[in-house]
């Protein structure tokens, strides 16, 4: 059975029930894998294992995918690095910030990145509900920029900005591949086979002797957030494979509210009834951008 999900000129446009629940587990997901990353381990230690995970897994599913093929190797390279980039700022943001500061803030910012990008670049205009949106969401990002623990946010909450930015970047690439050139699968694997293993580097490099000691100590880090981050990728793609991009995308973004839950029961920080406001505009935001 079905899920009206939203109307447009052409009539209704339907979402299935099964594409529905993977995209709200993928949410989920992302959202856990980000939380995992400020328990107990450093951030850029607990990225690091995460990807040693991504890249075992990779590895050992390469035989059974096909080759990337010419056409997209280049893309694939490129996509590498801002995947790496958005690691380098993420760890910096959540150094810096609460989780459920950073990630709001990073998720929410970067479809006002891409609306900028389409404006400012393309020459895009933009509708009313589109710029009701951007509005929503830099409230809700305004707000949580303003407070951490009655303190400013200062340098995480721009760390976070700029996470976001990196994030519109390789949506906006990854996008283009997934629908325009294809081999999901081969994409995929390869993107965690070469990120984990680069990541894997430059953590280990960060401090060895902390890296190696914590490959066991934080071994349920480096599973479950390997896991979690790969399937919620891969299920987002696939996703996108079966209905419009734009209904994939706007159900997405509830990993905002994901982290956020995630952030006062899991990771036990102090989120006020403020904030709580904030993160609405947030989601509200994103869900106008997306369907717009």
């Amino acid at each position: 059975m079905p899920i009206i999900w939203a109307k447009n000129n052409k009539g209704l446009s339907v979402m299935p029930i099964e594409v529905f629940f993977a995209v709200l587990l993928a949410a989920g997901l992302h959202a856990g894998w980000n939380a995992l990353v400020k328990i107990n381990a450093e951030p850029i230690i607990a990225i690091g294992l995460i990807m040693v995970c991504t890249g075992i897994i990779s590895l050992v599913i390469m035989p059974f995918v096909a080759l990337p093929s010419a056409q997209m190797w280049p893309w694939l390279l490129f996509t590498l690095v801002l995947h790496f980039g958005y690691k380098v700022f993420l760890v910096k943001a959540y150094v810096q910030g609460d989780f459920g500061q950073v990630y709001p803030i990073a998720r929410g910012s970067g479809p006002v990145w891409v609306l900028l990008f389409s404006v400012i670049v393309l020459g895009t205009e933009l509708s009313q509900t589109q710029i009701l949106s951007v509005l929503l969401i830099a409230s809700g990002v305004a707000a949580f920029s303003r407070f951490k623990r009655g303190r400013p946010l200062g340098a995480g909450f721009y760390y976070a900005l700029v996470t976001g930015l990196w994030i519109a970047s390789y949506t906006m690439v990854d996008g283009y591949v997934v629908s325009q050139i294809g081999g999901l699968h081969s994409f995929v694997v390869w993107l965690f086979f070469l990120d984990g293993v680069i990541t894997t580097i430059w953590a280990y490099r960060s401090n060895p002797q902390v890296f190696i000691s914590s490959l066991t100590r934080y071994w349920f880090v480096a599973i479950g957030g390997g896991v979690m981050s790969m399937a919620a990728f891969w299920i987002c793609l696939w996703a996108m494979t079966q209905v419009p991009v734009a209904m994939v995308a706007a159900l997405r973004e509830t990993s905002v509210l994901f982290g956020v839950l995630l952030s006062t029961h899991m990771l036990k920080e102090q989120l006020s009834q403020y904030r709580w406001l904030a993160t609405g505009f947030i989601c509200a935001g994103l869900i106008l951008i997306k369907l717009a």
